[in-house]
């Protein structure tokens, strides 16, 4: 294996900060929980599958990328395991446990002055907790296990993982590759791993760039010869068909549906094809290339400080109040 290309660098690098930013939108609760279920006053359906296409579209592409790039990088590298295991640790465990301690305090902080006493705390019992439920907390799922100290790192918790057992995924892969595909593809359907594990989308999307690695396929080229017209019909038909099958921001076992899967797949298709637009313009580039290193720190304030804060004045400015979460703000 060889270290990747200019060309593959630039574009990985060039979709960094826009993939962070759809995850902003799959996350923001005003789009998702406000706008779609509780205001005081009906919408059209078009209106509707428009915020769903951003949020619920769009939106969830994101992190299958990043786990794609995440694995093709690290299988790409010629270090040894070791030495790729001590970059992780501080690219990926370090800022965890940074920010996963300080959102601790923070929510601590915020309850001896009285703010977020209610449902957002995740700390009202801390007292009561015992090891194991502080390493739940630590390590846990937002929806495995309830008041997780930050809920959207669950990626990166899983990133860790699959990182550890990388040496495996890789032996696997060259000896067995066609029984570990099928193992890969029944969990990513029928959702078979522990949930406290792992995510089946996170090993899924994880092999694909260990794939794309170790056969040096040019995943960039492959996206470029698709058409547009064909990917985003494609993309929005696949859409259409899962929204219609689904109820709008669910979060059920239809996500494992065909439909489901299609409409990913096609999207991220059509997200590598962007990276080319964005090279082939020096300005745009190089703005991605400028907001590239903040891409984490960006999501690691986005939730829930970010959203709150913007949720909050949204009900400061417009003239009606909402229920949420179990309170009235």
């Amino acid at each position: 294996m060889t270290e990747i290309s200019e060309n593959c660098s630039k574009r990985i690098t060039s979709l960094r900060f826009f993939l962070m930013l759809l995850v902003m939108i799959k996350h923001n609760t005003i789009v998702k929980g406000i706008f779609m279920k509780e205001l005081p006053f009906s919408e059209a359906k078009i209106v509707t599958f428009i915020k769903e296409f951003f949020a619920n579209g769009l939106g969830e592409l994101a992190v299958p990328v990043f786990f794609i790039f995440s694995a093709f990088l690290l299988f790409s590298s010629e270090d040894s395991y070791f030495r790729k295991v001590k970059k992780r640790l501080y690219s990926i465990i370090l800022p965890y446990t940074i920010w996963t301690v300080f959102y601790f305090v923070a929510w601590l902080l915020l309850k001896k002055i009285g703010l977020f006493t209610g449902f957002e705390n995740p700390c009202l019992d801390w007292r009561k907790w015992n090891v194991f439920d502080y390493l739940k907390r630590f390590f846990g799922y937002y929806h495995g296990l309830r008041f997780t100290f930050v809920g959207s790192f669950w990626f990166l918790r899983d990133l860790m993982i699959l990182v550890f057992i990388s040496p495996f995924l890789l032996f696997c892969t060259k000896k067995i590759p066609l029984l570990t595909m099928l193992f890969i593809l029944l969990s990513y359907f029928f959702n078979i791993l522990p949930p406290l594990l792992m995510n089946s989308r996170s090993l899924f999307y994880f092999e694909i760039g260990l794939i794309l690695a170790i056969h040096k396929i040019d995943f960039f080229d492959f996206c470029d010869k698709v058409p547009w017209a064909d990917l985003f019909i494609a993309f929005l038909g696949a859409f259409i068909a899962y929204s219609v099958r689904s109820h709008y921001g669910a979060n059920g076992a239809l996500k494992k549906s065909i439909s489901y899967f299609l409409f990913v797949i096609s999207g991220i298709v059509m997200l590598l094809k962007f990276t080319r637009v964005i090279l082939e313009r020096a300005k745009f580039f190089n703005l991605t290339k400028k907001l590239a290193p903040y891409t984490f720190c960006c999501y690691a304030l986005h939730s829930p400080v970010i959203l709150e804060v913007v949720k909050k004045l949204t009900f400061k400015i417009l003239p009606y109040k909402s229920i949420v979460g179990g309170g009235i703000l």
